[in-house]
């Protein structure tokens, strides 16, 4: 054999050994892998969705001036007959480590047609910031709204809070501290949010408790996935056990106060179990819509609602739609 060759099969060999060795010695391989497979989300827009743009403005890329990188909003603006419309703050997916606002511009526009001004926030990612610091970014970015609504003519009396996936859960911790006194107190998020403002919220497809999503999974893929995606937003390879990890889950740190909830999730490669649980326990503080669908009749993934050219996704949509419009006042 050519010795050149050689060495270079060497190095290639040392450098495929060097990669693996990588990814159990740091998350940022495995966090870069799901990052690329939610590139683009997985959106399919409602029929007929130019007369549902026609019907709304957007601004994108605006700046909430974080201290973390990802510090920008779009606002969606509904654009029909009534004046003044209540808001939703919309929280994107990507299991911490991926996901964009842009990934659920489509389905936000949507429900912004309805009534609705939607607030689509960007956040940081991990394993480039950790646990709490999207909360954080939450609250800097209502607080940046609120102290210059003169621009942007929002009804903050009226809102929802609402996200995908990761966001959902992220959405739960964010109005578990805004309604509950010394709640999540590690996450230091002040309440900068008048509770009685806080209309609902909607929780879509989230993981509410990471150290379950491991547990609870029957695939050693996942399992390996959901130890990275942990190790990366909190911080540490054996996370699962930190107070911040039962402090993150609602599932664990139940709040004592909600507001009116409504609650999915896909029957198949998601956290519907988690969902069911979570929805009967806020069916004990307050109204909950849940929305499931049994696996027999339909297998549903993860984000399924986003898939607006299926039957489930259509019916939940509509069902999302009543919810909002039951639930303001």
């Amino acid at each position: 054999m050519n010795k050149g060759l050689k060495r270079a099969g060497l190095g290639l060999v040392g450098t495929a050994v060097a990669g693996a060795a990588y990814v159990f010695l740091s998350p940022k391989p495995t966090s870069r892998l799901v990052k690329t497979s939610y590139s683009g989300g997985n959106e399919v827009a409602i029929s007929e969705f130019e007369k549902v743009v026609q019907k709304t403005s957007v601004r994108k890329d605006i700046d909430y001036h974080s201290a973390y990188e990802n510090g920008t909003f779009d606002l969606i603006r509904y654009e029909g007959e009534k004046q003044i419309v209540p808001t939703i703050f919309w929280v994107h997916g990507g299991s911490f480590v991926g996901g964009d606002k842009a990934d659920v511009f489509k389905y936000a526009t949507s429900i912004a047609s309805n009534g609705y001004n939607v607030v689509s926030v960007n956040y940081a990612l991990a394993p480039d910031v950790t646990y709490p610091v999207p909360l954080q970014q939450l609250e800097e970015a209502y607080t940046y709204i609120a102290e210059n609504n003169d621009r942007f003519r929002l009804d903050l009396d009226r809102v929802f809070f609402a996200g995908d996936s990761n966001g959902a859960q992220l959405v739960a911790q964010f109005v578990g501290i805004q309604l509950n006194d010394d709640y999540a107190p590690s996450a230091e998020v002040k309440q900068v949010v008048p509770k009685p403002s806080i209309l609902g919220a909607v929780l879509m497809s989230g993981p509410y408790d990471l150290k379950r999503s491991i547990v609870e999974s029957s695939k050693a893929l996942n399992r390996f996935l959901f130890k990275r995606i942990g190790w990366a937003y909190f911080g540490t390879y054996n996370w699962e056990d930190l107070p911040v990890v039962a402090e993150a889950s609602p599932l664990v740190n139940i709040p004592a106060a909600f507001v009116p909830t409504f609650i999915t999730d896909g029957n198949t490669g998601s956290f519907e179990t988690q969902a069911k649980e979570f929805a009967t326990i806020l069916s004990g503080r307050t109204d909950v819509t849940s929305v499931f669908y049994d696996r027999n009749e339909q297998a549903l993934g993860h984000d399924y609602h986003f898939e607006m050219d299926q039957p489930a996704a259509s019916a939940t949509y509509r069902r999302l739609i009543a919810f909002l419009r039951e639930t303001t006042h």
